[in-house]
């Protein structure tokens, strides 16, 4: 149960809140990816839902339609703001890399940041436009910067491939977002796997 401090504490300025999303929010139920799942089927005797959006629910759906929802997936509320820059992206294994970057606490205030790292497959036509691969959180005080590394490993680059039956890494170009939400990724680096 959340505290009445906390939630004072919040309300009040004393700290900053750093809570993001874990979902998308449509503008409307029509907008949602899985709309077309729930309602019925009219050529089937027994209501079912068809999961028809398989792999691109959420931001991955709304990547896919193009429809900007009301609140994206990673969105959240801080007292302060924030900087993104100076990315890098190292290779480090085969099927492995190393994602690094700054982040300032550009704002007035002390507060937590939550980074996201999502990887596009430039050449792939199954896979979502971009997929969250890793995140971490930091506390910043006010005009204080510090880098953060990310590792990536095989399966933040794989898909699972039907005819094979198994998790695969095609060869090619991936492209590495960073940002603080799904719809901002202000830095972008690609990588050759």
């Amino acid at each position: 149960m959340v505290s009445r401090q906390a939630i004072a504490e919040i309300l009040t300025g004393k700290i900053s809140p750093s809570g993001k999303l874990p979902i998308s929010i449509e503008k409307k139920w029509e907008d949602n990816p899985v709309h077309d799942s729930y309602y019925e089927n009219l050529k089937a005797e027994i209501k079912r839902v068809d999961y028809s959006e398989g792999v691109f629910v959420g931001y991955r759906g709304y990547d896919r339609s193009g429809k900007e929802p009301f609140y994206p997936f990673g969105y959240g509320l801080s007292y302060s703001t924030f900087a993104y820059s100076n990315l890098a992206v190292e290779k480090t294994g085969e099927h492995q890399v190393t994602v690094s970057f700054d982040i300032k606490n550009t704002g007035k205030m002390d507060a937590s940041e939550i980074a996201q790292v999502y990887v596009h497959d430039v050449e792939s036509s199954v896979r979502p436009l971009k997929e969250l691969k890793g995140y971490d959180k930091v506390f910043l005080k006010k005009g204080e910067t510090q880098r953060l590394s990310i590792v990536l490993n095989e399966d933040a680059f794989s898909y699972y491939d039907m005819n094979q039956h198994r998790f695969v890494v095609e060869k090619g170009v991936f492209e590495i977002l960073v940002g603080p939400a799904s719809n901002q990724l202000p830095l972008k680096a690609a990588i050759e796997l």
